[in-house]
C-alpha cells in the first residue's frame, strides 16, 4: 500500500509490500528519514544508525503496520522524523497565511466598503444635504451615476430642496422687510414729537414713543401693559371738572375738538385726541393707535392772531371786519321785525389837528383817551370798535333808543370836558355821533354803516360836539344816500365812457380880442341820454376823494381835442377847472406838467381855472404850482374871486393872467349899487394887477352894460352864450359878442 510521507500535501509516498522487511531497508535513503523495523510480535528487525530514541523530545514517530492477508501482524513500520522544521514550516505557514489572511480580509473590507461606500453615497450626499439644510444651506444632489431606483427619490428631494430655499429666501426678504419696517416705526415713533400710544384690544398699552414718555412722565418699561384708562384721563374743560372716556372717543362716540390733561408736572396740557383702528388679516380690530397732539401753544398762538386779527392794537376795540361780523349776527339772530339794538359811529372833530400839529405819538394817546371814556359809559356786553384813524363804531345789543342817546350825551359832554393836554398844552376836543336803530333780518350792514356814517357827517356839518339820530325816512340822510350814489356812477363814467366835454363862450368887451375864449366844462351821461349837471356829481367827487381824478380825464381830454382840431382852431383859448384838492396835490402837478410837456400842442391855448377857496388854504404851494405851469406857456384865472374873507389881501400873491368875479356879484349889478361898486373895485384891483377880469352870471340884456360901465373886460352867461358840446365848435363858427347881443 502507499503511505504518504511528509508534508500534509506529500510528494513522496511509501509502497509497503508485506513481510518484505529486507527490502525495507533501502526505504530509508528514499523518505530520508531514519526507520525502525519491528516484528508483528515486538521483535526488533532494524534500526537505522541515526534512529533516534523515544525518549528524544522533538521528533515524531509515525508508525504503519503491515498485515498479512490473513490478518496477521507481520511487522511494524517506524519513522523518527524532526518536527521542528515542519512546525517551523507551519509557523511560516501560518504567519504568511494569517498575513495574506488580513491582507484578503483587508483588501476584502475595503474593497466591501468601497462598494458600500458607492453604494451608499447618494444616501451620504442625501444625508449632507439634510445636515446642510439644518444649518440653513441648501444643497441639491446630482442625478448622475445613479442607480435608477435613487434616482426618483434624488430628483424629488432637489425639488423639495428648491422648494425649501425658494421659501427661505422669501421668509429672509419678509423678515428682513419686517424688521426694516420695524426699524422704520420704530425710528419713526421716536422721531415723533407728539406722544403716540398703541393699545390692544383690551385697551392695554403695547407700545408709546418718547412723546407719551415725556407726557405721562413714565418710561416705556413702566407703561407697557397699563390699561389706558388708568393713565390717560382727560378733561373737557380747563377747570378739569368733567372727565372724558377716551372709550367713548375710540368708539367716536364722542367728536371734541380739543381736551385738558392733568401732566405730571401740574400743568395742564391742551391736546388733540386722533384713533385709528389696526386690523387683522380677519378683518377684527386688534386695537388702536392712539396720536396726541399738543396744542396749548398752537391754541394759544392761534387765539392771539384771532385777537390780533380782529382788534385793534391800540385801543383793544375790534376792527372793522370783526365789528361787521358782530352786526350780521346780531341780524341773523333776530327773527322780530322791529329794530332792537343801536348802531352808532362816532368821528373826534379835532383829530386832524392834533394828530397834524402835535404829532401821530399825540394822536394815537388822543384815541386811547377816547376809547377810555367810551368804555365809562357803555354796558360790558356793548361792542366797541376802532373802525378806521379817528372813527369808532359802537352796537348796543338790544337796547332802547332813549338810554342809548343819553349814553351818547355823557360821553359827547365827557369829551369836551375832559380836553386833551400836550407838552402842556391843552386842546378842545369834541366829538360827532351817528345813531340809528337795526336788527330786522334785512339789515345789511353797508347800508346802515353809511347811514350811520352819514348822520355823523351831518352831525359836524352842525357845529359837531352832537350826535345825529335818524330813522329810515330822514330827509338829510337820503340827499346823503344819494350823494354816495354818484360813487358808483362816477366809476361807471370812467369805465363806461359817460362823460363828455361841453364849452361855454367867453365874449370880450373889445372886439379886437385875438383869442375866442370858452370855458370847458364836465357833463355825464346817463344809460337813458339824459346829460347830468356837475353840480349833482362833482360835489360827491369832491367828497369821496374823485375829484382829482376827474380833473385829470378833463385835461387828457382837451389836450387830446387840441391835438384833433389844432389846425382848425389856433385861436381858440380854454379854460380848465381845476379843483382845490388837485391844486394841492404833488401828483397832480406831476402828471400835469409831464402831460403838458408831451402833448405837442400850442400851450398858450389853455387857461386853468382855479378859485379862490381853493388857493388861500395854502398859498405857498399855489402859488409855486401856478408859477410852474406858467413857465410852459399856459394862463391862470382864479375863479369866484370875492368869496373869501380876505379876497384883496391874498390877491397880489396870486400870479394870475385873468381875474374871474362871482356871480352873486354881478347878478345883482342893476338893482343893487352896492354890487355894483364891489365889481368896479374889484375890475380896478385887478387891471392894477394887470389882470384881466371876467364879470359871470350875465343873463340878460339889461345887464349887458352895466360890466361895459364897470370897465369888465370879459362877459360870460347866458347872455353871451349857453354850454353846448365841444364837437360845436369845428361844426360852427365860434360865437362873437356882437351875435350874442342879437340872440
Amino acid at each position: 500500500m502507499l503511505v504518504p510521507v511528509g508534508k500534509p500535501e506529500p510528494e513522496v509516498f511509501l509502497h509497503i509490500v508485506a513481510y518484505a522487511v529486507g527490502g525495507l531497508q533501502g526505504i530509508e535513503q528514499e523518505i530520508r528519514m531514519p526507520i525502525r523495523v519491528d516484528h508483528g510480535s515486538g521483535a526488533p528487525l532494524y534500526r537505522s544508525p541515526d534512529w533516534v530514541g523515544a525518549d528524544a523530545g522533538g521528533y515524531l514517530y509515525p508508525v504503519f503496520e503491515l498485515y498479512g492477508d490473513d490478518g496477521f501482524l507481520g511487522a511494524t513500520i517506524s519513522a523518527s522524523y524532526d518536527q521542528w522544521p515542519i512546525i517551523e514550516r507551519l509557523g511560516e505557514t501560518e504567519t504568511d497565511f494569517f498575513m495574506i489572511t488580513t491582507i484578503a480580509t483587508v483588501s476584502a473590507l475595503v474593497l466591501v466598503l468601497l462598494l458600500l461606500n458607492r453604494a451608499f453615497l447618494p444616501m451620504n450626499n442625501l444625508r449632507n444635504s439634510v445636515g446642510a439644510l439644518l444649518t440653513g444651506r441648501y444643497a441639491s444632489i446630482s442625478e448622475e451615476k445613479l442607480p435608477s431606483e435613487l434616482k426618483d427619490l434624488v430628483l424629488a428631494y432637489n425639488v423639495m430642496v428648491e422648494g425649501l430655499e425658494s421659501e427661505t429666501i422669501s421668509r429672509r426678504q419678509i423678515e428682513e422687510k419686517l424688521r426694516s419696517e420695524k426699524e422704520f416705526i420704530s425710528t419713526t415713533l421716536d422721531s415723533i414729537t407728539n406722544p403716540v400710544i398703541v393699545i390692544d384690544s383690551k385697551d392695554r398699552i403695547k407700545l408709546v414713543n418718547p412723546g407719551a414718555e415725556k407726557l405721562f412722565g413714565n418710561q416705556e418699561a413702566e407703561l407697557i401693559d397699563v390699561s389706558i384708562h388708568e393713565i390717560l384721563v382727560l378733561y373737557a374743560n380747563r377747570q378739569t371738572t368733567r372727565i372724558i372716556d377716551p372709550g367713548q372717543l375710540l368708539q367716536r362716540k364722542l367728536s371734541i375738538s380739543s381736551m385738558f390733561f392733568y401732566g405730571p408736572d401740574r400743568n395742564i396740557v391742551e391736546l388733540e385726541f386722533s384713533a385709528s383702528p389696526m386690523i387683522d388679516m380677519e378683518a377684527e380690530d386688534v386695537g388702536f393707535v392712539i396720536i396726541l397732539k399738543d396744542v396749548s401753544e398752537d391754541r394759544k398762538l392761534r387765539r392771539k392772531l384771532n385777537y390780533e386779527g380782529s382788534h385793534d392794537q391800540l385801543t383793544g376795540f375790534l376792527n372793522r371786519s370783526a365789528f361787521e361780523q358782530k352786526f350780521e349776527t346780531l341780524v341773523t339772530e333776530n327773527h322780530n321785525s322791529t329794530p332792537l339794538h343801536v348802531l352808532a359811529f362816532l368821528d373826534i372833530d379835532q383829530f386832524r389837528v392834533v394828530n397834524e400839529t402835535c404829532g401821530s405819538a399825540a394822536g394815537d394817546q388822543l384815541l386811547q383817551h377816547i376809547g377810555s371814556t367810551l368804555q365809562k359809559h357803555v354796558r360790558k356786553s356793548d361792542i366797541l370798535a376802532r373802525l378806521s384813524g379817528d372813527e369808532f363804531g359802537i352796537i348796543m345789543p338790544f337796547f332802547r333808543m332813549e338810554p342809548a342817546l343819553q349814553a351818547f350825551q355823557k360821553i359827547i359832554i365827557e369829551i369836551q370836558h375832559s380836553g386833551f393836554v400836550w407838552n402842556e398844552q391843552e386842546y378842545l376836543i369834541t366829538a360827532s355821533i351817528g345813531v340809528m336803530a337795526f336788527g330786522r333780518m334785512s339789515d345789511e350792514y353797508a347800508d346802515y354803516y353809511s347811514k350811520v356814517a352819514t348822520a355823523c357827517s351831518l352831525a359836524k356839518q352842525n357845529g359837531g360836539n352832537q350826535y345825529h339820530f335818524i330813522d329810515e325816512n330822514d330827509e338829510k340822510i337820503m340827499a346823503q344816500q344819494v350823494s354816495m350814489e354818484w360813487v358808483t356812477g362816477i366809476m361807471e363814467g370812467f369805465s363806461e365812457d359817460r362823460f363828455c366835454l361841453y364849452v361855454q363862450p367867453i365874449a370880450p368887451i373889445d372886439k379886437k380880442e385875438q383869442y375866442t375864449h370858452y370855458e370847458v366844462l364836465i357833463r355825464y351821461i346817463r344809460p337813458d341820454g339824459t346829460v347830468v349837471s356837475p353840480n349833482d356829481f362833482l360835489p360827491p367827487a369832491e367828497r369821496y376823494n374823485l375829484i382829482e381824478r376827474i380833473d385829470r380825464w378833463v385835461v387828457d381830454s382837451v389836450i387830446a381835442w387840441l391835438q384833433q382840431h389844432q389846425t382848425k382852431l389856433r385861436d381858440v383859448l380854454f379854460s380848465v377847472n381845476l379843483s382845490g384838492r388837485s391844486i394841492g396835490s404833488q401828483t397832480f402837478h406831476k402828471f400835469l406838467r409831464e402831460s403838458l410837456g408831451k402833448s405837442g400842442i400850442d400851450i398858450s391855448q389853455l387857461c386853468f381855472e382855479i378859485t379862490e377857496t381853493a388857493v388861500v388854504n395854502n398859498v405857498e404851494k399855489s402859488v409855486e404850482f401856478i408859477n410852474s405851469i406858467k413857465q410852459l406857456g399856459a394862463k391862470f384865472s382864479l375863479d369866484d374871486f370875492g368869496t373869501g374873507l380876505s379876497s384883496f389881501s391874498y390877491l397880489k400873491q396870486f400870479p394870475v393872467d385873468y381875474l374871474k368875479i362871482d356871480g352873486k356879484f354881478v347878478r345883482d349889478i342893476i338893482e343893487d349899487d352896492k354890487s355894483y361898486v364891489f365889481v368896479r373895485s374889484m375890475t380896478e384891483v385887478g387891471h392894477c394887477l394887470d389882470m384881466k377880469v371876467i364879470a359871470e352870471f350875465v343873463d340878460s340884456d339889461t345887464m349887458f352894460n352895466k360890466p361895459r360901465e364897470a370897465n369888465v373886460d370879459y362877459i360870460q352867461g347866458y347872455q353871451v352864450g349857453r354850454p353846448v358840446s365841444i364837437h360845436t365848435l369845428v361844426e360852427q363858427e365860434p360865437v362873437d359878442l356882437g351875435q350874442a347881443s342879437q340872440a
